[in-house]
């Protein structure tokens, strides 16, 4: 109940902002940052439209503006517009040849789209270029899956975990929303494909031994302790 409260409470100050900084843009309306500060909480909101408005307003004032393409390709991704979406981030790559976020974005809104030869071959451009990055190897993984490379996405998953396990070690507890829940998650998914549940477990025992409550993984551990 308290989480519900907190979470109205939140959306509320979210709508109370976007309708002070309505009347702020209509006042300066070439006001880039205010349009930016925005579209930001129309994402928040779920406001989808708007933001996608926003950000071409943005854009329309300043059309290599990286923040307003870069979130304009992750609100099309949403949309499911992915032609526009991949347009958007191949103007951010353009400009920032190198840009991890917007390679990211890329790579997931070509496998959305089935371009999935595609989203490989960016995912294995993108591991090569941040080697330390396990959100690259993360998202190789998911495109592996794509491809039915089980072998493949079970080692590019490890690689993630065995990276952001220095990131755990500094935080906890660790909760649903976290990075390493999604790839421990994911483990078990692909080791119970391959019917190996002695790591299947392995990986839900790390997610609560880190502090993410046991009751979140009921349905998981009746998984994986089902009779064959």
């Amino acid at each position: 109940m308290q989480t519900m409260a907190t979470n109205a409470q939140q959306s509320q100050e979210w709508r109370d902002s976007v309708s002070i900084l309505s009347a702020q843009i209509e006042r300066n309306p070439r006001n880039i940052q205010l349009r930016l500060k925005k579209a930001a909480y129309n994402i928040e909101l779920g406001q989808w439209q708007y933001a996608l408005d926003e950000y071409s307003n943005v854009l329309d004032l300043d059309p290599k503006n990286l923040t307003a393409l870069y979130y304009r390709g992750f609100v099309n991704h949403h949309l499911g517009r992915y032609s526009f979406a991949r347009q958007d981030y191949k103007s951010v790559l353009s400009i920032t040849p190198y840009d991890i976020h917007a390679m990211m974005g890329l790579i997931l809104t070509n496998l959305a789209d089935n371009h999935v030869t595609q989203a490989f071959d960016d995912a294995n451009r993108l591991v090569g270029y941040t080697p330390s990055n396990a959100e690259a190897y993360a998202i190789r993984a998911e495109v592996e899956m794509k491809l039915q490379m089980e072998e493949a996405a079970i080692l590019d998953i490890e690689k993630a975990i065995e990276i952001e396990d220095t990131v755990v070690r500094q935080k906890y507890p660790i909760t649903v929303d976290d990075n390493m829940t999604n790839y421990q998650l994911t483990a078990f998914s692909l080791y119970m494909a391959k019917g190996n549940r002695r790591k299947a477990r392995q990986a839900l025992d790390y997610l609560v031994s880190n502090g993410l409550s046991k009751a979140y993984l009921t349905d998981y551990y009746d998984w994986v302790t089902k009779k064959k």
